[in-house]
């Protein structure tokens, strides 16, 4: 258990090695403080024996000077200490938040389909700052109590041995109430971070479906789920409440009755005459020094406990390597032709449960290929594994004869467009959504994008144009409307190849029909793939691939296949009635 925080506390203080320089100038500032405060019961001792007990008015104004000028001192050093310690805290947040966002954003997507957004919300939120503060608060802290308090039994020992000896053997007992109620702590905290998570990602979800809640008028069960999570963690909040309380108590008596012990003790020497009155003082004010930083030690136990566990939530996540990466000998392909061959493919979502299995079929460069199938077939799933959202189990894909595991990630996704029915828009302008991921285009380059899509009524629709801000998920205009810029998006970045994923389900036929028009005529040589479940969306289509059943593909023209194939036939039946 102790060597595990030892080896977890090492890998996080890492973070501290590039301030190092202004480490040592803190571990200066916190030398120099500790010495001032050092030098305080040496005046009380002076005090004591010279001002008081032989009424020397002068010598107490002096040393109540000097008293003065050492506090002011030790303030200004304590705080310029303090602004040094919160300016690395704060630079260490930002080097602890820029990892582990990379390291998120290069994890793959199943991995992010296990987990949920208010997790990964909760980690850069709660764990990080709380990492932050642990690991750069607890290394001055013990940076600056193990040699004030080695020096403050130094001293006790100069001044009278016995006194020293009495509070070595007393001060054990500080720990004890830490040690004895740590275990039970430390449980608690863990659920009490369990519990936290749960009530930002219950609010991260009631956000996020605020329109469903809305329509259903679900409003009073939202908020029963919302305080339920709560009052769970309010409840874990108080059971550990119990036991920081009984530790912080008992701590506190403990160190009272050590105190009164010594102070018996020392009263009884001074009363013999083995030390005078002044050195008691001073050795009393010692030693409530000491038994102040050996407290700070037993809380600073009890306080790392949370930040433990944070530590080791963030290493969990940093040490989670990518299931999809670059091999080794990946290399970027321009991808000229746009040939895509499917070579005997397998995948499924749970071991050992294929969703498509045995699959091969070809798409041909410039080819417009309508993909269809019921519900639940592997549409979908053939396209992410296209774009290498997950890996092959079996088989290979190929563009333009070179395999996609040859190929660099970053390749895929700069030659390979998507647009698809969850449109997925920032709460931003549309010439923005549109320039996602070539934020220096031109506004004449995006009306050009904007016409092919059919955008141009809604740009003219609106006072500002492209300029306009949509909303979150674009709450302000139409699910076609909202579809248009999804392919205006996917449009601008000149894919090689274009999938539109039931891109066009919410538009109507005539904007469905120019939109496919418009990029047939303005893109002559993109390889474009549909998926729809609507007939006059496919109806345009080259060619078709008709998905049956995992290991079950069909071929044909879009009348070969309704002439030939019933369950082909079955799948638009209502839809060719109306025509």
């Amino acid at each position: 258990m102790i060597k595990d925080r030892v080896k977890v506390y090492k890998r996080f203080v890492g973070y501290l090695a590039p301030y190092r320089r202004e480490w040592l100038v803190i571990l200066a500032l916190s030398v120099a403080g500790g010495f001032l405060s050092l030098g305080a019961p040496f005046l009380t001792r002076w005090v004591v024996d010279v001002s008081l007990l032989k009424k020397d008015f002068k010598s107490f104004l002096i040393y109540a000077f000097i008293g003065g000028g050492l506090y002011v001192l030790g303030e200004i050093l304590n705080w310029s200490r303090y602004w040094l310690e919160r300016t690395i805290r704060l630079r260490v947040n930002f080097d602890l938040n820029r990892k582990i966002f990379q390291h998120l954003q290069s994890l793959s997507y199943s991995w992010f389909q296990r987990t949920s957004a208010g997790e990964h919300i909760f980690t850069v939120n709660y764990d990080i700052e709380t990492v932050t503060e642990f690991i750069t608060s607890s290394l001055p802290q013990l940076l600056s109590v193990v040699p004030r308090s080695v020096c403050i039994i130094a001293i006790v020992f100069y001044f009278n041995w016995k006194m020293a000896l009495c509070a070595l053997l007393l001060a054990p007992f500080l720990f004890l109430p830490g040690y004895l109620y740590s275990r039970i702590m430390e449980k608690l905290s863990q659920q009490i971070v369990g519990s936290s998570e749960k009530v930002l990602v219950c609010l991260q979800e009631i956000f996020s479906h605020m329109q469903l809640i809305k329509v259903w008028g679900a409003e009073k069960k939202s908020a029963r789920g919302f305080l339920h999570a709560l009052i769970a963690n309010i409840r874990v909040s108080v059971r550990y409440l119990k036991p920081e309380i009984a530790s912080g108590v008992t701590a506190q008596i403990f160190a009272k009755c050590i105190m009164g012990l010594i102070g018996l003790f020392g009263g009884y020497l001074a009363i013999k005459g083995d030390m005078t009155l002044g050195t008691l003082a001073a050795i009393m004010v010692y030693l409530t020094q000491l038994i102040g930083l050996q407290s700070q030690i037993a809380s600073f136990w009890q306080a790392n406990l949370a930040g433990i566990i944070s530590c080791k939530r963030v290493a969990d996540i940093l040490d989670t390597a990518p299931l999809i990466k670059d091999g080794p000998d990946a290399r970027s392909l321009d991808i000229g032709k746009g040939d895509i061959r499917f070579k005997g493919i397998g995948f499924g979502y749970v071991p050992g449960e294929f969703v498509v299995k045995n699959l091969s079929f070809s798409i041909r460069p410039g080819e417009h290929v309508a993909l269809a199938g019921p519900s639940g077939k592997g549409k979908t799933t053939l396209l992410s594994l296209m774009v290498r959202l997950y890996d092959l189990w079996e088989g290979d894909i190929t563009f333009d004869g070179c395999s996609i595991r040859s190929l660099s990630i970053r390749c895929l996704k700069d030659q390979i467009g998507v647009a698809m029915q969850e449109h997925f828009l920032w709460d931003d302008t549309i010439h923005n959504n549109i320039t996602y991921r070539v934020p220096w285009a031109t506004v004449k380059e995006v009306e050009d994008i904007g016409r092919v899509a059919g955008l141009d009524d809604l740009a003219r629709a609106l006072p500002l144009g492209y300029q306009t801000m949509i909303g979150e998920n674009a709450c302000r205009i139409s699910e076609g409307q909202k579809q248009k810029i999804a392919i205006a998006r996917a449009l601008f970045k000149k894919p090689r190849i274009l999938i539109l994923d039931e891109a066009m389900s919410a538009m109507d036929s005539q904007s469905e029909e120019m939109v496919l028009k418009n990029i047939r005529e303005r893109y002559k040589s993109m390889t474009v793939i549909i998926v729809s479940h609507r007939f006059s969306t496919l109806k345009g289509c080259d060619r078709a691939l008709y998905l049956a059943g995992k290991d079950t593909l069909i071929e044909g023209n879009m009348g070969e296949l309704l002439r030939g194939d019933p369950g082909f036939r079955r799948l638009f039946a209502g839809q060719l009635e109306k025509e």
